[in-house]
């Protein structure tokens, strides 16, 4: 979290006021969370699972004397494979504003790219309530050092022992160096704006360039759409004020709803067409009618079937209940279809990976699929199956491969579809294997929980604030770039997640963001390869649908700089809109393209700009 462009009249900071409050062993007006030493002494965990090593080296003309020198050797799926994890030592209170900073650097073993890490501050125990995921590249210079400050904001209280600083590192095969780090507790003695707006200043972006390849075409999009399920909450209504205003207001390309099976089918032959379960057929029967595809998912079942208790995570359905599932699914497809003129296109199990509600494992869904597909037609519907639906990215490969590979299940199988709550986190190679899956198979990809933090219900009033909407930005172009991701279904367009308050009349920050988005991204537009020179600056551009139009998504994540596009149609004349903390989608500029293709676009800190051809 390193945001803002404003300066507050009350912490107006001068380079001399900003060594005092950094330059310092403990910067001035904090508390150390840690010891000085803390992340030397502590074992990295993990070290076997990618062929790593750990140990302490020299620094020299550092502030710092020793470093954690880490070298992993094997890729992994998760980054979190090889970390370390250091422990507070001191409490921490709900809303304390804290400081995290470390130098870093090092490159990959193959010396193309600078290493990489991603630290978090999170409960040492479930449901590890993360107060920060931020990652950061080493500098372009393997020999130089690259200062990192992290700002952040507690989310619950902690006693000493209770919370952990994570560093990740397992993000491909690297050696790295770790020196100074250190969290640091203001407490209520300065706002996060007044830490994010210094740590900013010290960040600057400069000169990025940004290469774009027309010639290289990846994926067609489908679009931009998004999840519908407060039903799957308990509503009643098909559609609350928030669903109603980004009907209203977004191009909504697709929808993605959840059966109430518990709701639907409470015990065994009962079918309840009220409640819930009407909720949600009147919710299919409007996308019908506007002509949006649709899919369904089922995440809670009923006790008689499902057993244990309710929302409990990870149940298995027993074998001998197949049948019954298929059949009750079946069912409701069917009166869907026959009675609200809705065809859902394809359903799953919600994260059926991790079991969110209903855990299968890729054999098990194989199983229930073939039990399933007879019953469908039986009931005269043609819905597919996706392919996973997984929790995250990171665990997609492995959980969907075995179901491609069954020969028997491919008439039956349509995109393959993960959730990206990993996106800010998980290794370039866990989202390209996504690509890769897509490419061998001939199967669209899908991302149906488009979001960048599972666990963000849990931070103080995240919604409307600035740093939501720009962490969002940068999850969808991370997942459209490495994934192949044709498209992308927000969690959620209703009040989960929300896009606009609850009365459907303020949209926040990310709403604007989406709009933004829906240019990049509108269906028929080819993405191309794009090329940032610089982590720091996440760029993907996109030409069509119509022949002239393309469109470049540039998504600045830390301090002011410019990004210098080359690729575009020579002499084109393009408009920039910028969204930032203190506004968003402000047209700033009506630029043209020079003879050669070229174009500088400048970036204030923490920003999201498109820029559009104009029409």
């Amino acid at each position: 979290m390193v945001a803002n462009l404003r300066v507050s009249a009350r912490f107006l900071l001068v380079p001399v006021a900003i060594a005092a409050l950094l330059g310092a062993t403990q910067p001035s007006g904090s508390q150390p969370v840690f010891g000085s030493k803390a992340y030397l002494t502590t074992p990295v965990g993990g070290l076997e699972r990618t062929n790593a090593e750990a140990k302490i080296v020299p620094a020299a003309g550092q502030s710092f004397t020793q470093a954690l020198r880490v070298v992993i050797r094997k890729a992994a799926d998760e980054s979190n494979a090889t970390q370390l994890t250091v422990m507070n030592e001191s409490p921490v209170v709900k809303g304390d504003v804290l400081l995290a900073e470390l130098s870093l650097r090092g490159r990959t073993l193959d010396g193309k790219a600078p290493a990489r890490i991603e630290l978090l501050f999170e409960r040492a125990t479930a449901p590890w309530t993360k107060s920060v995921t931020q990652a950061a590249s080493a500098a372009a210079d393997p020999a130089g050092w690259k200062k990192v400050y992290i700002p952040f904001q507690a989310a619950e209280s902690y006693q000493a022992g209770q919370a952990m600083t994570s560093i990740r590192m397992a993000f491909e095969p690297q050696a790295l160096e770790i020196g100074g780090l250190k969290v640091s507790n203001f407490g209520k003695s300065r706002t996060l704006d007044q830490l994010v707006e210094l740590t900013t200043s010290l960040n600057k972006l400069g000169d990025v360039a940004v290469r774009i390849d027309r010639s290289q075409v990846r994926q067609t999009m489908v679009g931009l759409g998004g999840n519908f399920c407060q039903p799957r909450y308990g509503s009643v209504e098909p559609m609350d004020a928030v669903g109603a205003y980004v009907l209203k207001n977004l191009k909504v390309a697709h929808a993605r709803v959840g059966l109430p099976l518990e709701k639907w089918n409470p015990a065994p032959g009962v079918y309840e067409e009220n409640a819930q379960s009407k909720a949600v057929l009147l919710a299919l029967q409007d996308f019908a009618k506007r002509g949006i595809p649709t899919v369904v998912s089922v995440w809670e079942g009923p006790g008689w079937m499902l057993g244990g208790n309710r929302e409990q995570s990870g149940r298995t359905l027993p074998v001998e209940k197949y049948q019954a599932c298929a059949e009750a699914i079946a069912r409701f497809l069917a009166v869907a279809k026959n009675r609200y003129g809705a065809s859902p296109e394809y359903f799953s199990f919600n994260e059926p990976d991790y079991g969110v509600n209903f855990r299968f494992t890729p054999a098990q869904m194989a199983a229930f699929i073939r039990v399933a597909i007879p019953a469908f037609r039986a009931a005269g519907v043609k819905t597919k199956f996706l392919v996973a639906d997984t929790a995250n990215g990171g665990n997609f490969y492995a959980y969907a491969l075995p179901l491609l590979q069954d020969k028997g299940l491919a008439p039956h199988l349509g995109p393959i579809s993960f959730h990206s709550w990993d996106a800010l986190g998980a290794t370039d190679l866990a989202y390209t294997r996504i690509a890769e899956l897509g490419r061998r198979y001939k199967k669209p990809v899908w991302c149906l929980e488009a979001g960048h933090d599972a666990q963000l219900w849990q931070a103080p009033n995240p919604w409307g604030s600035w740093e939501n909407g720009l962490r969002t930005a940068m999850a969808y172009e991370r997942t459209i770039r490495l994934t192949g991701a044709s498209l992308m279904d927000y969690w959620t367009y209703q009040d989960n997640y929300p896009l606009v308050d609850k009365s459907g009349k303020k949209p926040y920050a990310v709403f604007q963001v989406m709009r933004q988005m829906e240019q990049v991204f509108s269906p028929g537009a080819k993405v191309v390869s794009t090329r940032s020179g610089n982590d720091s600056l996440q760029a993907i551009a996109t030409f069509g649908p119509k022949a002239g139009h393309f469109s470049v998504l540039l998504v600045n994540t830390t301090g002011a700089g410019r990004a210098v596009l080359s690729g575009l149609p020579p002499r084109a004349k393009v408009q920039v809109l910028l969204s930032d903390r203190s506004g968003q989608r402000r047209k700033v500029a009506s630029l043209p393209v020079d003879a050669k293709g070229r174009l500088a676009v400048a970036l204030p800190s923490r920003s999201v700009a498109t820029v559009v051809s104009a029409r």
